[in-house]
């Protein structure tokens, strides 16, 4: 029995089948396979889409917080379950729950905030006995990153210094 195109892809189609189509189209075969890379970029990732991001700030991150004010040493843990965008740059909660926490002294409250515009990150916290530490970041390079840390007690000012790292990405 003998093998021929009309044989392997029907009559029918064979027939309009004429030899300079098919050689143009076996040609672009190639080009069409090199679209499948670029193809596979453009499909969603199977995650879903990138948690938000603001600076070094990503949803879904625990950032470890820690210095010394007057030689005590203190730390405290900032999750980061969202990022709103506010005045003064992204944080971690709202501008009003931010406020709220601080004017009632609400020990083991934090925050994290980003500013996009003068690239500082501030980690801010309430201490057990009602004291407002601030972390100020103004240099982003590598990590963990350090900075100034500032306590506020009743009308006292304390100054030192502090480190933050992401401990859970």
């Amino acid at each position: 029995m003998k093998v021929t195109w009309a044989t392997l892809i029907g009559r029918p189609y064979a027939a309009r089948m004429t030899r300079p189509a098919l050689l143009l189209s076996l040609a672009l075969l190639p080009l069409l396979a090199s679209c499948a890379p670029l193809a596979s970029l453009l499909t969603p990732r199977e995650g879903g889409p990138a948690p938000r991001t603001a600076g070094p700030l990503t949803v879904g991150q625990t950032w470890t917080v820690s210095g010394t004010v007057e030689g005590s040493a203190v730390s405290s843990t900032v999750a980061v379950p969202d990022l709103i965008s506010g005045a003064g740059g992204t944080a971690t909660v709202g501008g009003l729950d931010q406020a709220e926490a601080f004017s009632r002294g609400r020990p083991g409250f934090s925050v994290a905030t980003y500013d996009g515009d003068r690239r500082v990150l501030s980690f801010e916290w309430i201490g057990t006995n009602g004291e407002r530490y601030t972390c100020r970041v103004d240099t982003l390079l590598s990590l963990p990153y350090s900075g100034r840390l500032t306590r506020v007690q009743g009308g006292n000012v304390a100054g030192g210094s502090c480190q933050a790292s992401v401990s859970q990405p």
